[in-house]
């Protein structure tokens, strides 16, 4: 069975919108589309270079409870200048608002709105377990825990929320989410999850 490999570069765009920072980066990737005679194309990316960063930038809000969507659109199509892009050139990315920014009055607004800074974005509001994970894959606790016997902690410290993420045999085994953080916001609640 003969096998055909076509490759593909793709701009993607990740937006981190967290309680007090935000963040932006340009990445390339490229994209294999690898296919045989009777099955079906499989996609992988194999390669990933960051091709812009963006410094930390105060996350605009209103209120404590609002985000200023005006500044936050404003600052994202200065970054896009920045970058030497145009929301056209984007393929892909993702939107994260993470933190206590996932719970202001016009979250959902935020969501919408941002979609629309670019193509196919994947936009997403990421709930403590969630946040979780992403922290405790990006410092590669997950996959020490798969190398190294014992449990494997992970504590992601952010502006409005501290995340802990178990692992275990490279597998997230539970999170623990305090609602204090770098910005200075008291303890209000714990939520604890152990999905497994």
């Amino acid at each position: 069975m003969s096998h055909m490999a076509r490759e593909k570069w793709l701009t993607s765009v990740g937006i981190d919108l967290g309680t007090s920072t935000t963040k932006w980066i340009v990445s390339k990737l490229k994209v294999e589309e690898i296919s045989g005679g009777f099955s079906l194309p499989r996609y992988e990316i194999t390669e990933r270079r960051l091709a812009y960063e963006s410094p930390v930038f105060p996350t605009p809000l209103l209120s404590e409870s609002e985000i200023d969507l005006q500044a936050l659109s404003s600052l994202l199509e200065r970054e896009y200048q920045q970058a030497g892009i145009k929301p056209q050139d984007v393929q892909t990315g993702a939107v994260i608002i993470t933190g206590e920014t996932a719970t202001k009055d016009n979250s959902e607004k935020i969501v919408h709105a941002m979609a629309g800074h670019a193509g196919q974005f994947v936009v997403a509001t990421a709930g403590a377990d969630l946040e979780s994970l992403l922290a405790g894959r990006g410092s590669g606790a997950a996959a020490r825990s798969a190398r190294q016997p014992g449990i494997i902690v992970n504590v992601d410290v952010g502006g409005g929320t501290a995340n802990a993420a178990y692992y275990r045999d490279g597998a997230m085994i539970g999170t623990v989410t305090l609602h204090i953080g770098g910005s200075g916001q008291s303890s209000r609640a714990m939520q604890a999850s152990c999905p497994r």
